[in-house]
């Protein structure tokens, strides 16, 4: 008997529903978005929050149609192992919980592809709730540790020290002085501080330069010297 079948199914790729994929799309962009807001209230980092919310949009989405694609066709799926395998991302990651919100948004792009709609939606929330309360419990936000370096004209060699750590104390739960250097009418030092979040960071900033006019002040990566 001769039967009829579905080219699609003799190549062994199945059906891609355009409908479900752009409700899964949409579904995407409105978490991935919520994912950047909870990045941006809750991430403890250096770094321009902001611009890797934005980012997490486009991965999420990014992988949701690559997981889309490939589902449908064992073909593919072999193709895309072969491909990724020469990709090399050398883009630094510098804090742990960048990666984990990468992950999480990933996995967003990930569990909608493979039409995991409501499974997906209730870890995601259930995941980013989580965090939000630890971060607001005592204790749950991780101290903030950078060097804070000031560079300033010290006239006839005076070191502005005396001025120079009330001004960053204020701010800082804990302080160190690593290094302090006396180039003829020159003074820099470094600083080792500890900070409860970043939102203090502006305040400690004008504060050191009001205590030290015309000093130059910059931060170092997070966690550097521990």
């Amino acid at each position: 008997m001769l039967s009829l079948q579905n080219p699609l199914q003799a190549t062994g790729v199945a059906e891609l529903h355009l409908t479900d994929l752009g409700i899964n799309l949409l579904i995407g962009l409105a978490l991935s978005h919520v994912l950047g807001w909870h990045y941006v209230r809750f991430g403890q980092v250096l770094g321009n929050k902001a611009k890797m919310a934005r980012v997490l949009v486009f991965i999420s989405a990014t992988t949701l149609l690559i997981i889309s694609v490939v589902k449908v066709s064992l073909a593919l799926s072999l193709g895309l192992v072969g491909a990724l395998s020469i990709i090399r991302f050398r883009t630094p990651i510098k804090e742990p919980e960048e990666l984990a919100y990468l992950f999480l948004a990933i996995a967003l792009g990930v569990g909608l592809g493979a039409d995991r709609r409501y499974e997906t939606a209730l870890v995601f929330v259930v995941v980013l709730a989580v965090m939000a309360l630890r971060s607001g419990l005592p204790g749950g936000r991780v101290p903030l540790r950078t060097v804070l370096e000031v560079a300033a004209p010290a006239p006839a060699g005076a070191a502005p020290l005396p001025v120079l750590l009330p001004a960053v104390s204020g701010h800082c739960q804990h302080v160190d002085l690593r290094r302090v250097d006396c180039h003829g009418e020159r003074f820099e030092a470094s600083l080792f501080v500890e900070l409860r979040d970043t939102s203090q960071l502006q305040a400690l900033l004008d504060d050191v330069r009001k205590a030290v006019p015309g000093a130059d002040v910059s931060l170092i990566e997070r966690d550097h010297l521990e």
